[in-house]
């Protein structure tokens, strides 16, 4: 055999031996990222009580629509009896739009510019106060956008304000209101946030963000030291 010959054969066998690793390596990544895939849904439905993928489903179908239901029903059917534990805040609404209102502190501001705003230190996390009640032995927020921020930005909330039995009990971020969003999402709040962008929706039609029915651009999640910390933390204290 000549020697380009065995120059060309050797080429060969080290570029076969290169994409038989770089093969392997991608099983192996895949394997792995499966494992943590199932990891995470396992503990989402050990906090949460139901499927993820289940919940997501609901939330966009059920959580669209109008809850019927009349506040002394909701009062009925949710335990709102305070208690003591520190436990991560949960997400209580279906999903929300990517942008805050024109009427809070943010002002028009998009979730993702508020939590890079966050991540950067230009505002602290005591310029997001996240409001929250207590429903079922969880704290869940009344205030959903400012703890999607957070939590996107990495971040728990650093002031707290609790609004159990405070809230009035019809109106706009009434009693009424949250449990009527709780009520939205098969009555499990959440360990995360499905943000809503503008686009076109499963039957094509373009939706605004603030319509329920847009399309979901963003999945949140509460932080993983914060996710670690609601797995252990005592729930039963104060009960």
């Amino acid at each position: 055999m000549t020697w380009p010959a065995k120059k060309f054969i050797g080429r060969v066998l080290c570029l076969s031996f290169a994409v038989s690793i770089s093969v392997a390596t991608g099983v192996v990544r895949a394997a792995e990222s499966d494992e943590s895939e199932r990891a995470a849904q396992a503990i989402y439905k050990e906090l949460v009580g139901v499927d993820r993928s289940v919940h997501r489903t609901v939330r966009q179908t059920e959580g669209v629509e109008k809850v019927s239901k009349t506040l002394d029903q909701l009062m009925s059917k949710y335990d709102l009896t305070p208690r003591t534990h520190d436990c991560p805040l949960f997400f209580a609404q279906a999903t929300v739009q990517s942008q805050f209102s024109g009427s809070g502190i943010f002002q028009k501001a998009s979730i993702s510019d508020v939590a890079a705003m966050l991540k950067t230190g230009k505002i602290s996390p005591d310029a997001v106060p996240v409001s929250f009640v207590w429903l079922d032995g969880k704290r869940v927020t009344v205030n959903n956008r400012s703890l999607t921020a957070l939590y996107k930005a990495g971040l728990g909330p650093a002031k707290l304000i609790d609004q159990s039995g405070k809230l009035r009990r019809q109106g706009s971020e009434s009693l009424e209101s949250v449990l009527q969003r709780i009520d939205g999402m098969a009555g499990k709040p959440s360990t995360e946030m499905l943000v809503r962008v503008a686009g076109r929706d499963r039957t094509g039609t373009w939706r605004e963000a603030i319509d329920w029915r847009a399309p979901i651009g963003e999945i949140v999640s509460m932080p993983e030291d914060l996710l670690a910390h609601a797995r252990v933390c005592d729930k039963s204290a104060g009960k």
